[in-house]
C-alpha cells in the first residue's frame, strides 16, 4: 500500500483536493502533518494526524482514533517534556538541525523520531551529520521536501539510502508546501528519479511500508 507520509493543507489547497491526486497515483492514504489539531474523521484517505507538540493536549490527542504522533520545529533547546512522548510511546516528527536530532535520540533512547525533509536544506557537513543521526536505530527519515535539494536531490537521497536503509526511509510529498516549485506529481517524480533503479521490495518500503510501521497503520490499510 502506498502512503504519502508528509503533507499539510491550506485555504487555497484544501484536503479534498489531495484526495483525487492520491487516487490517481494509486496511493491508499496519507499522513497529515497539521498546523493545528483537527478531526478529519470524514476523510478516509487521511490515515494519520500529526498535530503540533503541546504537552497539555496529549490526553486529548490520544482520544482521537487517527492520532499517530506529534510534530515540532526545534531551535537549540531540547524540552524536557519530550520525556512524556517517550513514556507514552508517541512518535515525534522533528524539524531540526541534524546535530540536534542526534542529541535528542541520545537523551531519549526509546523515543521514535522521524527527521522531516531529509534534515534539509543541507548545510555544513550534512552527509556526516545525517550518518550520525542514523546511528540511533529509533531515528527514521522522510524523503520529503526534495525541492530544497539543488541542483538535484539524487546524491542526497542515495546517501540517505546508504546510511538508513529502506526500512527507515519514507516518501513524503510535502504538498502543498512544495508548490510552486514542485506539484505533487513532480515531487513523486523527483523521488522516483532520486532513488534510481530499486527492487520492488525496496520501493514498497519507501512508498508505504516504512510509514505504516512507524505510524502503526497496518490495521488501517487492509
Amino acid at each position: 500500500m502506498r502512503i504519502d507520509s508528509h503533507h499539510s493543507f491550506s485555504e487555497r489547497y484544501p484536503l479534498e483536493h489531495l484526495a483525487s491526486i492520491l487516487a490517481r497515483n494509486r496511493f491508499a492514504g496519507s499522513v497529515l502533518v497539521a498546523q493545528a489539531f483537527m478531526p478529519v474523521l470524514s476523510l478516509d484517505f487521511i490515515r494519520a494526524i500529526i498535530p503540533p507538540f503541546e504537552p497539555h493536549l496529549l490526553d486529548e490527542y490520544q482520544r482521537h482514533p487517527k492520532f499517530r504522533g506529534v510534530c515540532h520545529s526545534f531551535t537549540s533547546e531540547i524540552p524536557d517534556s519530550l520525556g512524556e512522548l517517550e513514556r507514552r510511546g508517541i512518535p515525534l516528527d522533528a524539524d531540526a538541525e541534524l546535530i540536534l536530532i542526534r542529541r535528542i535520540a541520545e537523551r531519549f533512547p526509546a523515543l521514535r523520531i522521524v527527521i522531516d525533509h531529509l534534515g534539509g536544506p543541507p548545510k555544513g557537513d550534512w552527509a556526516h551529520d545525517l550518518e550520525m543521526a542514523a546511528e540511533s536505530p529509533q531515528v527514521f527519515c522522510k524523503l520529503s521536501g526534495l525541492a530544497r535539494f539543488q541542483p538535484s536531490p539524487r546524491p542526497y537521497v542515495q546517501h540517505a539510502l546508504a546510511v538508513f536503509g529502506p526500512r527507515r526511509l519514507m516518501f513524503g510529498s510535502d504538498w502543498p508546501a512544495c508548490l510552486p516549485e514542485f506539484t505533487w506529481k513532480a515531487s513523486l517524480a523527483a523521488f522516483t528519479q532520486a532513488i534510481g533503479p530499486q527492487t520492488i521490495e525496496v520501493r514498497e518500503e519507501l512508498l508505504g511500508g516504512t510509514a505504516a510501521r512507524f505510524y502503526g497503520l497496518g490495521d488501517k490499510l487492509e
